[in-house]
């Protein structure tokens, strides 16, 4: 762009109180919906052009077009895993789980030729479709991309609501109302709208641009609505504690053993504990916000954080400093401790103990010593053995964890 260009742009993004961000060696500009007008009209005496969003959105309407194929007849097919699979409805846009039945040692489905099938395991998901060869059915392995594109072009037309608030300023979709569409549309509805933690399950836009919106979700047969219905954004203040008694209190629990086994004096109030050291003491809450803060005598701990390892292990450090406690070896103090409630905690569980295996088998097997723990860990690990899943973890080193637990007990 020649000096003169840029020196005249600048101008135009200062009135109009506009800053760009350099982004994939292009320069991006955020401009409210009332200063879009104008902004576009000032770039025609400079003669410079600008992609928009309306552009974008444009170009998706020609590589999504709004047709329709049908899948084939039911037949039944051969899975290679008993794990969870579910088969695309194109009715209801979701993915429904699909029965199946062992016969020796082949796992055996009915489902529709031409359709896509969803497989889950501790690894993530994995995407297929079914196709003929030589009149067998078989499966064929997909993208994650490429599978979300046919999904809607077997999907039946369908019908999202487009909700405002009070005041009429602002859009609202329900993410319920957009499952299994394409990462294209998604990211471009992401652009031209935004979230709020608030309401984490909609989507939020500017009221001006219902119709660009429309016409993103026409591309793959959603016709958009404007509905009667209102929304309400309430005031969640990151600073209002959480009662004690609604958190999860397995992780509680954690979070308590921990601090006494380091010589803190801990006590239970309604909203919050009182937590005591050598230094003195603080007042921990738990806040639905994404940070935990420490403001002086109070730590406001957010809760997201009882279920993460890494930010759990900050949150006792920054009590140990605080309070003067006594210096343990957190990582592995927090690995015998932490519960299994989701896979993530199995997968965390379990890779942990393998990694510290070959330098501590004895830490390696106390990661497994509650009895909880060990029952799930060795269901897991015999589902590995008789091939039901399948994992990228050490499960050799495993199995020698498991067997010298056994052998201590």
């Amino acid at each position: 762009m020649h000096f003169s260009q840029q020196s005249r742009l600048d101008k135009i993004l200062n009135r109009l109180d506009v800053r760009p961000r350099l982004i994939d060696r292009h320069w991006t500009c955020i401009v409210d919906s009332s200063k879009r007008k104008e902004f576009l009209d000032s770039l025609w005496g400079i003669n410079v052009t600008v992609h928009t969003l309306d552009d974008h959105v444009k170009i998706l309407t020609k590589f999504y077009k709004p047709e329709t194929r049908y899948v084939g007849a039911p037949k039944q097919i051969e899975l290679p895993s008993l794990e969870t699979w579910e088969e695309f409805n194109p009715k209801s846009r979701s993915c429904d789980i699909i029965k199946v039945n062992q016969k020796k040692d082949k796992f055996i489905a009915k489902v529709n030729l031409g359709n896509i099938l969803k497989c889950t395991s501790f690894e993530g998901q994995s995407y297929f479709r079914t196709y003929l060869n030589n009149n067998s059915p078989m499966l064929a392995p997909m993208e994650k991309r490429a599978a979300f594109n046919i999904m809607v072009i077997i999907a039946e037309p369908t019908t999202a609501y487009w909700k405002t608030d009070d005041a009429n300023i602002h859009g609202f979709i329900d993410n319920k109302q957009l499952p299994n569409i394409p990462d294209e549309i998604f990211n471009i509805l992401l652009r031209i709208g935004t979230t709020d933690k608030r309401i984490p399950e909609m989507l939020i836009f500017d009221n001006d641009d219902y119709d660009l919106v429309k016409m993103a979700l026409g591309c793959i047969k959603i016709d958009l609505i404007k509905s009667s219905e209102t929304v309400t954004l309430s005031d969640k203040n990151s600073k209002t504690p959480i009662l004690i008694e609604t958190l999860e209190k397995e992780r509680l629990d954690v979070l308590t053993d921990i601090v006494k086994e380091m010589g803190s004096k801990i006590e239970s109030e309604k909203d919050h504990f009182i937590i005591a050291g050598k230094r003195g003491s603080v007042k921990l809450t738990f806040v639905d916000n994404d940070k935990s803060i420490q403001d002086g005598i109070e730590i406001r701990v957010s809760v997201s954080a009882l279920q993460d390892p890494s930010r759990f292990t900050e949150i006792l450090n920054m009590l140990k400093k605080r309070l003067g406690l006594l210096d343990l070896p957190l990582e592995s103090t927090v690995s015998q401790h932490w519960p299994i409630i989701t896979d993530f905690d199995l997968q965390y569980v379990i890779q942990t103990a393998i990694s510290w295996w070959a330098n501590n088998p004895v830490l390696a097997s106390n990661v497994l010593s509650e009895k909880n723990k060990f029952v799930k860990v060795k269901e897991w690990y015999s589902k590995i053995k008789e091939g039901k899943i399948r994992s990228n973890l050490d499960t050799i080193t495993l199995g020698k964890i498991i067997k010298f637990r056994e052998v201590k007990q």
